[in-house]
């Protein structure tokens, strides 16, 4: 009798034991890299992306579908699977990820398009350590923000930089004039600056850390008034729960500010804060040790 119990445990063990990918009898995986074109593919699209790898080293997409494929259970049943992209994901979140929705690009030459302006901004503008795993394009997007397992009002969105994909929606390129194509490059150039300054090693910004280093990550009534009097922007000092005063948003600060204005406005706005306009020419000379030419037509103003 002990015999019979030890077996039947042995097999009622095996059968828990089994994790998902058991009860798949037969599994038509497509292929390794699922941000890639299939391989062999000629369609335009495919052709298109894969010549912007090659030129690049990026992968690029147009819909967060990236692959599907079918499996058969041991019972019989088949099954497709969608692999979608999740530009919120992220391996610390505990509250689950942000809800995105798109407007897709349908046409193969507005593709072709927003497909040239990113490839500008990549291989004009930025150094390749700053460059994204991929790129999704699209014509819209919006995110619904999850809150501790509640998801607020979806906002359209232009940028976002996940560990998977950047995000950009580009909107409609073909009704856009020759300056809002402009403002659009320069509008994404910040924002992939912004997001990828990591990747310019900290020690290369000492010299602007060292204006205001005194006063960093420390209670803000310690900090000096006006706060520009030692080198801290407005620009995130009302935004809630944003440490202005610490090393990541005083650089963050200082690169938005410089893309909204010449730089000729920068130092009118700042001529009586020279500590700020001294930060600013730091940041500059980081930036431009990296090819990265903020203001190309007048850096010696």
């Amino acid at each position: 009798m002990k015999n019979k119990y030890l077996i039947l445990f042995v097999i009622v063990s095996l059968l828990f034991s089994c994790n998902d990918d058991d009860e798949y009898l037969y599994n038509e995986y497509p292929q390794n890299n699922i941000f890639a074109p299939s391989a062999g593919a000629l369609d335009e699209e495919s052709v298109l992306r894969r010549d912007f790898f090659n030129l690049t080293g990026v992968y690029l997409i147009y819909t967060d579908t990236l692959a599907s494929h079918n499996t058969v259970s041991i019972s019989g049943d088949t099954n497709i699977i969608i692999d979608l992209v999740e530009p919120g994901y992220s391996m610390t979140n505990t509250y689950g990820i942000d809800k995105f929705s798109y407007i897709y690009y349908e046409d193969i030459d507005l593709k072709q398009q927003a497909a040239n302006l990113i490839k500008e901004i990549l291989l004009t503008k930025l150094p390749e350590e700053m460059y994204p795993y991929s790129f999704f394009l699209t014509k819209d997007a919006q995110i619904s923000e999850n809150s501790y397992g509640y998801y607020k009002e979806p906002i359209q969105i232009k940028f976002y930089n996940g560990m998977q994909t950047t995000l950009v929606a580009l909107g409609d390129l073909s009704a856009m004039n020759s300056n809002e194509l402009s403002d659009l490059k320069s509008l994404v150039l910040k924002e992939m600056i912004i997001a990828q300054i990591t990747k310019i090693p900290q020690e290369k910004f000492e010299n602007f850390y060292n204006y205001s280093k005194e006063y960093y990550d420390i209670v803000s009534w310690k900090i000096p008034s006006p706060y520009k009097s030692v080198g801290f922007l407005d620009t995130y000092i009302y935004s809630w729960s944003i440490p202005f005063n610490s090393p990541e948003y005083d650089i963050k600060a200082y690169i938005e500010e410089m893309f909204s204005m010449s730089k000729e406005e920068f130092v009118t706005k700042y001529t009586d804060y020279p500590i700020c306009i001294e930060k600013m020419e730091e940041m500059l000379k980081v930036l431009s040790s990296y090819g990265i030419e903020v203001y190309p037509d007048n850096n010696n103003l």
